[in-house]
């Protein structure tokens, strides 16, 4: 790598993922597809956090506040919460233990986490909209 540029944003980092799960997925490829996916929601869930000036330093973090700004305060179902929170599990069980992945576990998990991005974005674009009343 040379200079550093502009840093992706998480949305656009986010969709990356998800192709990136898809087409690892595609080619017999669950486990890394089955983290790809995480890493997707989890970029996710830090530009929605990011979105009201919370950054969370580790991804540990951006789970339990994504869970505590947008699940816990009602714009998220509470499933998405669970989801991402095992997704990060998975993830990590999948790169420092090497736990094998069905093809099926890893379509789930691509599913769950494209919910999780289209949810985060949602909510992230919401607060980054103009309020009608000025505030």
């Amino acid at each position: 790598m040379t200079a550093p540029e502009a840093a992706i944003a998480p949305a656009d980092r986010a969709a990356e993922e998800l192709a990136a799960a898809r087409a690892l997925l595609a080619a017999g490829f669950p486990a890394q597809a089955l983290a790809r996916a995480a890493e997707g929601a989890v970029q996710a869930a830090r530009g929605a956090l990011l979105a009201v000036g919370e950054a969370p330093p580790t991804t540990a973090g951006v789970v339990a506040a994504f869970a505590r700004r947008v699940v816990v305060r009602g714009a998220a179902d509470p499933e998405d919460g669970a989801a991402l929170r095992r997704l990060y599990a998975d993830r990590r069980d999948v790169e420092r233990a090497g736990a094998p992945v069905p093809a099926a576990i890893a379509e789930a998990a691509i599913a769950d986490a494209a919910r999780i991005v289209a949810t985060a974005g949602a909510w992230a674009a919401a607060r980054r909209a103009p309020r009608a009343n000025g505030r």
